[in-house]
């Protein structure tokens, strides 16, 4: 597809609101889907942990979770079909960004190449693990960037390569951007980082199979496009590797899911007596029940990073359980939802200061959230809501949950997307969310 065509497909779909769907090139297999929320956003950030960093309070308009996208699909006889999908992040509140979800290049959010048959669908590209697929059967909050999936639940959310610890090029789970730096080795493609689970992979390798009875399996694999030559470390070398699966299976109002995942060597200890290939794994359980006027979901999970014989930031080794509790209640023209997700921090840690990503060792943090859809059509609701995160601190280290490649937080002098360590988030919103 070349630019003109992507020119005018985009155009058309901006100058017709109402359209659904918008076939590309008068091909009626290809076609033009979204996703926009934007939303107003009063943030107020405490004193940091440390106390090195006052309170903080700003305004921003925040564009969570955006997608543009074409999607085609060619039935090839049999029973069998061809198919592609093609999505990039949009930010309609004019952010720029470098990272792998930005207007340079189509593919930076779910995208592949399908081949789909009655035994199931083959997938190769960029798309959301399994794993993370998984906890889309218990979250009931769909409005704002609010959900817990990506914050508490999965200990953050990330995108790109299996990483190597050559690249200075990780996107960072802050703010959804690159950290360049003076090694920048891995040119083609920024690195997802190695310590949430909450992830979208690329050069990732997937099978779907059908829905057998209610029961449907997910299961994938990524390529380490960035491994290093065996005589590139001193203590053996890194070899990245992930795999994760799903098990969901719905019948009536009630869903229920299984989640697994598997790292390894992604929080390398390349000195010497160190551990190259630490194993890392995460498992989740997941239901929901639907009773008409109402739903009610729960999930819960343990994350298990191995110890690899470090004790600065994102290594050594510990568990970290989590769990969430949603619901949403039909309430005139739209719903009510909540949620509140909880963690007690790590347990079994190699050293009581370990912080691991967002997650620090026996130091708690909660998410909840309150708010209400006004459904103005089938495409398009309003929304307000109201989202605190509370941060702990002790012994010098804390937690620094935060919202997915959020607004500019109040590290670096207030102009990155970073949260010091013990910093409670209050937010109010008010948005608008519009699908085609």
């Amino acid at each position: 597809m070349n630019k003109k065509l992507m020119a005018v497909a985009v155009a058309g779909a901006l100058t017709a609101p109402g359209l659904a769907v918008a076939q590309v090139g008068g091909s009626p297999g290809v076609s033009l889907y979204g996703r926009l929320d934007t939303g107003v956003m009063i943030d107020k950030y405490s004193v940091s942990g440390s106390g090195a960093i006052p309170e903080l309070k700003k305004n921003d308009i925040f564009s969570p979770g955006n997608a543009l996208g074409f999607r085609g699909r060619e039935d090839l006889g049999g029973g069998t079909a061809a198919w592609f999908q093609l999505e990039t992040g949009v930010w309609p509140d004019g952010r720029l960004e470098g990272g792998a979800t930005n207007g340079q290049h189509f593919g930076g959010r779910n995208s592949g190449v399908g081949f789909s048959s009655a035994a199931g669908d083959v997938m190769f590209g960029i798309w959301d693990t399994p794993y993370k697929v998984a906890y889309g059967t218990a979250n009931l909050v769909t409005s704002g960037g609010f959900a817990s999936s990506g914050i508490i639940m999965g200990n953050g959310d990330t995108t790109g390569a299996l990483n190597n610890p050559l690249c200075t090029n990780v996107v960072s789970n802050a703010s959804g951007t690159p950290a360049a730096g003076a090694n920048s080795v891995c040119v083609t493609e920024a690195t997802a980082n190695g310590t949430a689970w909450s992830r979208r992979v690329n050069n990732s390798i997937q099978y779907w199979s059908p829905v057998y009875s209610g029961v449907q399996f997910k299961l994938m694999m990524a390529l380490a496009n960035y491994q290093s030559p065996d005589s590139s470390f001193p203590n053996g070398t890194p070899k990245q590797k992930e795999y994760s699966g799903n098990v969901t299976w719905a019948r009536g109002p009630l869903a229920l899911a299984f989640g697994f995942d598997s790292h390894e060597g992604l929080r390398p200890n390349t000195a010497a007596g160190g551990t190259p290939n630490p194993k890392d794994t995460a498992v989740q359980i997941g239901g929901k029940w639907d009773f008409g006027i109402a739903q009610v979901g729960a999930g819960y999970e343990q994350l298990k990073y191995e110890d690899n014989g470090l004790t600065t930031a994102n290594n050594g080794g510990m568990k970290v359980p989590s769990w969430v509790v949603n619901g949403r209640v039909n309430a005139g023209p739209g719903a009510v939802w909540a949620s509140y997700s909880k963690t007690q921090g790590g347990k079994s840690c190699s050293a009581a200061t370990i912080t691991i990503g967002s997650a620090s060792c026996g130091i708690q943090a909660k998410q909840m959230t309150l708010g209400y859809d006004y459904v103005l059509s089938k495409r398009t609701k309003m929304y307000a809501a109201y989202n605190k995160i509370d941060n702990g601190f002790a012994n010098g280290v804390g937690t620094s949950y935060y919202y997915i490649a959020g607004p500019a937080a109040n590290n670096g002098g207030g102009t990155n997307g970073g949260l010091a360590a013990g910093t409670d988030v209050t937010t109010f919103a008010l948005g608008i969310q519009h699908t085609f």
